[in-house]
C-alpha cells in the first residue's frame, strides 16, 4: 500500500505521525512557499525553497529518541537565537552545499535512518502570490495574511511559474491513497497544487483522493469558510473532484476556541452534505493536548519572524485511523 501525502508542516506532519503505526509505503510531497518563521529567514538570506514544513515532515518520520529526531526538532529559546531550528540550518547548509533540495532532504533521511520518502514539491524557490477582487496583486505568504484590508482572493497563482520535481510526479501516479493534509490552506495547500504538473497527475491516477478539512479558519486565508467552501475552493484549483473528504465531527477544547477567537480564527462549520460530488466522512478527529504539549506546541518567535497558529491539532492516530479505513480495495479510476 503506497501513500502520498500533499502538505506543509504541522498538519503533514500530525497524518505521517499516524500513519507510521500502519505496514505501508509513504511519499510525503511537501510545500516550499511559506515565506514565514526561521525558514522565513533562511530563504530571504540564502535564495532556497522553504525548508521548514520539510523539516516537520522528516521530524515526524523520525525515530523520537534518536540524536537525529531531537536535533530536526529543536529550537533555542535564548536571546538572539530565540525561535532558530536546529533542523532548518541543518538542511539550509546541506542545500548550499549540494545545490539542490531535494539531495539535502535525501542526504537527512539516509543519515536518520528515515525509510520513507520525503519529497519537496521543487527544488525552486517560488512564492504564493493572489489577484485580489480589486485587481491588486499581493505576493508572499504572510503578505497576504496580513493584507489590508482584506479584500477577498479572486486568483491564486505562483511568482515566478514552477514545475514539480519529476520524483514528485511519479510518486503521485504509483500512488494507491493520496491524502490532501490539513494546514495553511490557501498559501499551503493550494500553493503545492499550482506547481506544473500535480493536479494533472493526481487527475490521471487510480488512486483515491482523500481531502481531510482544516479544523479552524485561517485569519487572512480563509475567514468564514464552512467545509463545503474549503471543498469547492479546492476542486476549483485542482481542475477536478476530490472522492472523499474527512471532516470533524468532535468537540473541540473550549478553552483553545476562545484563545483563537482572540485571533479571529473559528471552528470550521461542516455544512456538506450527501449531495456533494465527494464521499463525506464525519468523525471525532480532535486531539485534546494537556498543558504541558499546549506549552511543547507553543514556538519561540525571533526578531523578524511570523509565526502563526498551531496549538488545535487533529488527533495522529484518529486521523490515521480514519484514512486507513478509506483505503480502496478496487482501483477508483479516472477523476473528471
Amino acid at each position: 500500500m503506497h501513500i502520498v501525502t500533499l502538505g506543509s508542516g504541522t498538519g503533514q506532519a500530525t497524518v505521517l505521525r499516524g500513519l507510521q503505526a500502519y505496514d505501508c509505503r509513504i511519499t510525503a510531497v511537501v510545500g516550499v512557499t511559506d515565506n514565514g518563521g526561521h525558514s522565513g529567514l533562511l530563504r530571504r538570506a540564502l535564495q532556497i525553497p522553504q525548508v521548514g514544513d520539510t523539516r516537520q515532515c522528516l521530524s515526524a518520520l523520525a525515530e523520537e529518541t534518536s540524536v537525529w529526531g531531537q536535533l530536526l526538532r529543536h529550537r533555542f529559546t535564548q536571546s538572539e537565537l530565540s525561535g532558530v531550528s536546529v533542523g532548518n540550518l541543518i538542511l539550509a547548509a546541506l542545500s548550499s552545499i549540494s545545490g539542490q533540495f531535494s539531495v539535502a532532504v535525501a542526504e537527512v533521511c539516509r543519515a536518520a535512518g528515515i525509510t520513507q520518502h520525503v519529497l519537496p514539491v521543487s527544488d525552486v524557490s517560488t512564492d504564493i502570490a493572489a489577484e485580489l477582487e480589486d485587481g491588486q496583486h499581493v505576493t508572499g505568504e504572510w503578505q497576504i495574511i496580513q493584507r489590508q484590508p482584506r479584500t477577498d482572493v479572486a486568483r491564486l497563482f505562483l511568482q515566478p511559474p514552477v514545475r514539480a520535481l519529476p520524483q514528485v510526479l511519479e510518486a503521485i501516479a504509483a500512488a494507491d491513497i493520496i491524502v490532501l493534509c490539513p494546514g495553511s490552506f490557501l498559501t499551503g495547500t493550494i500553493a503545492l497544487l499550482l506547481h506544473e504538473g500535480v493536479s494533472d497527475a493526481i487527475a490521471n491516477t487510480s488512486a483515491m483522493c482523500l481531502y481531510v478539512c482544516n479544523l479552524m479558519t485561517q485569519p487572512g486565508q480563509t475567514d468564514g469558510y464552512t467545509a463545503k467552501r474549503h471543498l469547492d475552493t479546492l476542486c476549483q484549483y485542482l481542475g477536478h473532484r476530490v472522492d472523499g473528504v474527512l471532516v470533524n465531527d468532535g468537540m473541540l477544547p473550549p478553552e483553545l476556541v476562545d484563545y483563537y477567537a482572540q485571533h479571529g480564527s473559528q471552528p470550521v462549520q461542516n455544512d456538506l452534505t450527501s449531495d456533494e460530488a465527494a464521499v463525506v466522512y464525519s468523525a471525532d478527529l480532535v486531539e485534546h493536548p494537556d498543558v504541558e504539549t499546549i506549552r511543547a506546541y507553543t514556538r519561540p518567535q525571533g526578531n523578524g519572524m511570523q509565526v502563526g497558529l498551531h496549538l488545535m491539532r487533529h488527533d495522529a492516530a484518529k486521523l490515521a485511523a480514519q484514512i486507513m479505513t478509506r483505503v480502496p480495495t478496487s482501483p477508483q479510476g479516472n477523476r473528471n
